[in-house]
């Protein structure tokens, strides 16, 4: 069961002297939070509406949303397999790996070059089995589930419009990690339906503009919305990041106790940071959505301790 609506709590002033907010997604109450619990919740409704009787899902060997996957499978007694890809030769037993196993997924490794050929083999072994698997991005090629992603940020936004009408906060940013383009599409389609006029920027953590922005629209649906993806953040690719975000993670454990990870929210906050400083007035009131990732703030602490791991 997840806990929504998640609270939102105020951190005071970031350095340009902007209000900020977090909406402690976190906290969501489930296999230890973060957005992927909703993204996972929804694709579990949408797969028992369609009547299908295995799960399969996809991600790197980091993924929040495998771990998750396999969580809420083994929950609801749900056969799960999830496909590992990784660049050739790395494959990383991550905190959030070694938890999906523990769930008892099977897990399938390969390469990023060979994600769909994958996908298509995998999902056919399993109707020789008997089974008629549901992928929760669609097709081997990742479309065609965009609709059930999309509910599950819709209703994540309607959470922030109702509660800047009960405390009379007017926000006019939202900042959040920006990696399928699952979650700024869903908070861009809330937005639209609700007539909300703040603008939602994705910190990218991995993809360059031009993908970025073409899979967050996949995922906002129709709407003549700017789609606002910043790119200049991403510290050189998925994974990777510099002392500022290790700065930023430090620095909200010491004042907050609230664990960032360097993958996703420790560089979508630095990102933020940088975003406000170049471009924002000082008079902005932000807030920051924390999508989780606990596991991977571990991952970062023991190879703090241990660099070779």
């Amino acid at each position: 069961m997840l806990l929504e609506p998640t609270p939102i709590q105020y951190l005071g002033k970031l350095p340009g002297g902007q209000d900020i907010f977090m909406k402690r997604d976190d906290l969501l109450g489930f296999s230890f939070g973060g957005n992927k619990c909703r993204l996972a919740a929804a694709f579990l409704e949408d797969m028992e509406e369609k009547g299908k009787d295995f799960m399969v899902s996809y991600g790197s060997p980091a993924s929040n949303l495998n771990r998750t996957v396999a969580g809420m499978c083994k929950s609801r007694g749900i056969p799960c397999l999830l496909i590992v890809a990784g660049e050739d030769g790395d494959q990383e037993l991550t905190f959030n790996r070694q938890m999906a196993a523990a769930f008892g997924a099977e897990q399938v490794e390969c390469s990023k070059s060979r994600v769909a050929e994958t996908v298509g083999q995998v999902l056919e072994e399993l109707r020789g089995r008997g089974y008629d698997p549901y992928y929760l991005y669609g097709s081997r090629y990742g479309t065609g589930n965009e609709a059930a992603a999309r509910k599950a940020y819709q209703k994540a936004y309607n959470e922030i419009y109702k509660w800047q009408n009960e405390s009379r906060i007017k926000l006019t940013h939202i900042f959040h990690a920006s990696g399928t383009g699952m979650t700024q599409g869903g908070l861009m389609a809330g937005r639209r339906g609700a007539g909300g006029k703040e603008e939602i920027v994705g910190i990218s953590v991995a993809r360059d503009r031009e993908r970025g922005e073409a899979a967050v629209r996949r995922y906002a649906g129709d709407g003549p919305e700017a789609i606002l993806f910043e790119d200049e953040y991403r510290c050189g690719g998925y994974g990777l990041y510099d002392r500022d975000i290790e700065r930023v993670i430090g620095e909200m454990m010491d004042s907050h106790g609230i664990a960032l990870d360097p993958t996703y929210t420790g560089k979508a906050y630095a990102g933020m940071e940088k975003w406000l400083e170049s471009r924002g007035t000082g008079r902005e009131t932000v807030l920051f959505i924390h999508t989780g990732g606990l596991p991977l703030y571990f991952d970062y602490l023991n190879k703090k301790r241990n660099p070779a791991v």
